[in-house]
């Protein structure tokens, strides 16, 4: 009975130290998690006062104007573009529950035999050699560490370049979509061409008293925001896929130490009934043992 008593104090005393270590994960969880959305919503902010600026731009153009004013916006038909780019943001860090994993199964569900994978984070790299994935292009896996703007303007600088010279038939951005604190969503969306631009922009009856002028003229200066728009839009994907591997981080160690309560309180009652078993049967062999004397 003595050696059930100490192996289940050992556990209690395992389960404490882990659960130590679950909880400070969550606290640091938190406090990233806080300090990354006050980062997506400032992101989001500029991102609308952008597409702010398009929309007055675009008003008066075709789409044959903009199609002509960057090779961005028009498609790839020739023979050498075989396949599409999925590029596909993970994660570099562990310990974020389903994060990697559904982003992947996700990614899965898109690609083809005859199209590139380029993945970002790598904890989505390691998934991904698991899988049946003919092309994976792993040169920008470490782009996460220690993100920046320019990491993103890079980024885009690459992804434009290959696409211009007909790589690609299409280029598409795989990330997370934060909807709230425990909600987060696989999402894909078309990077190149440039065939939609959502433009979200309030109704505002003052707007248009005084219009932008745009010098020299609207189809330059569309031509000089496409690719500034494109590093925002992968800036601001980064960004928010972020939230979503934090959130799904802090989640992850809330229910691990939930768990490891729910465990010691099970632990507690297995040992108190232990050591009431204990003490019965002491006092049963003393009581026996006076019988006998007397």
């Amino acid at each position: 009975m003595g050696s059930s008593l100490a192996r289940i104090k050992r556990r209690i005393a395992s389960i404490d130290s882990t659960r130590k270590i679950t909880n400070a994960m969550k606290l640091v969880s938190s406090v990233k998690l806080l300090r990354k959305r006050k980062a997506m919503d400032s992101t989001i902010d500029y991102v609308s006062s952008l597409q702010e600026v398009m929309s007055s731009c675009m008003e008066g153009m075709d789409m044959s104007e903009m199609k002509l004013a960057s090779p961005l916006m028009l498609e790839k038909t020739g023979e050498k573009a075989k396949g599409d780019l999925y590029v596909i943001i993970t994660s570099d860090l562990g310990l974020c529950g389903g994060y990697n994993i559904n982003i992947v199964k996700f990614l899965k569900t898109l690609i083809k035999e005859d199209d590139t994978a380029m993945v970002l984070g790598s904890k989505g790299l390691s998934k991904l050699k698991d899988e049946d994935i003919s092309s994976i292009d792993s040169d920008n896996v470490s782009i996460l560490n220690k993100f920046n703007f320019s990491s993103a303007l890079n980024l885009r600088e690459k992804i434009s370049t290959l696409y211009i010279q007909g790589e690609y038939k299409h280029v598409y951005l795989v990330y997370t979509k934060f909807k709230n604190a425990l909600t987060f969503i696989p999402s894909c969306e078309t990077i190149l061409p440039l065939e939609k631009i959502d433009i979200n922009v309030s109704k505002n009856d003052n707007k248009n008293i005084y219009p932008p002028e745009f010098l020299p003229n609207k189809k330059d200066v569309f031509a000089l925001l496409i690719p500034k728009y494109l590093d925002l839009l992968i800036y601001e994907r980064i960004i928010e896929s972020g939230v979503c591997e934090e959130g799904s981080r802090r989640n992850a160690m809330e229910s691990a130490t939930d768990n490891a309560d729910e465990l010691r309180s099970n632990l507690n009652i297995e040992y108190n009934k232990a050591r009431q078993a204990e003490i019965t049967s002491q006092i049963t062999e003393i009581v026996s043992g006076r019988v006998v004397e007397e």
